[in-house]
């Protein structure tokens, strides 16, 4: 067994930091909904937005969801919600130029398919009071469809945006087809479907809301 491998920049979140940046996200600014004054920010869930992401997913579909997270993102970062981003352990992270972590974000890696798979990341929802994931990235078979049970089993809503998450690489002949039609069947079970559009529109209305223009 050779020497444990050093931690890179980007795997720099243990438990400890976690805990800290959630109580700096609990003295956030409220979130508000119409009616709902004290709604905490919803926490945006950017999962393995990796360079290499393409040689699993279907081309068009990572493509679409590059685009898709990236505007999601700026919009996040410009309402100021939780933006949390998540790699696999068993790899170095080699995020996306345009998706990069910002220092104030935190990073966790995840030793499952499952986001919440990380212990950090669980202890970060919990300290910082987050009632809503909104989910988008790599990919819907088994990431997303994984990260939103493990947040329904936590008691946290899950919005997942359709077209900001990539589907794995499948052929006409291959049963990973019919994996991912079942998948957006179940998911409804789990956690509500929208999209990118309807997801900047709904933000756009609430910015107005908060202002009063």
């Amino acid at each position: 067994m050779g020497p444990p491998r050093r931690a890179g920049p980007l795997q720099r979140t243990t438990d400890s930091s976690a805990n800290s940046k959630a109580s700096l996200m609990m003295n956030s600014h409220s979130y508000a909904y119409p009616g709902q004054k004290n709604q905490p920010p919803p926490l945006l869930i950017c999962n393995d937005l990796v360079v290499d992401g393409h040689l699993s997913e279907e081309p068009a579909s990572w493509r679409t969801c590059i685009h898709n997270s990236a505007l999601i993102l700026a919009t996040a970062r410009k309402q100021g919600w939780q933006i949390v981003h998540v790699y696999r352990q068993d790899r170095a992270p080699n995020p996306i130029a345009s998706l990069r972590p910002q220092p104030e974000e935190p990073v966790f890696q995840c030793r499952g398919p499952s986001a919440l798979s990380s212990p950090a990341l669980r202890d970060f929802l919990v300290m910082s009071g987050t009632e809503e994931i909104i989910l988008i990235g790599r990919s819907l078979v088994p990431c997303c469809l994984s990260t939103a049970v493990a947040a329904a089993d936590l008691g946290v809503a899950v919005k997942l945006v359709a077209d900001a998450v990539s589907h794995a690489t499948a052929d006409a002949h291959d049963p990973s087809l019919s994996i991912a039609h079942a998948a957006m069947r179940l998911i409804p079970q789990f956690a509500t479907m929208t999209s990118t559009a309807k997801l900047l529109q709904l933000q756009s209305s609430l910015s107005l809301f908060v202002s009063g223009t």
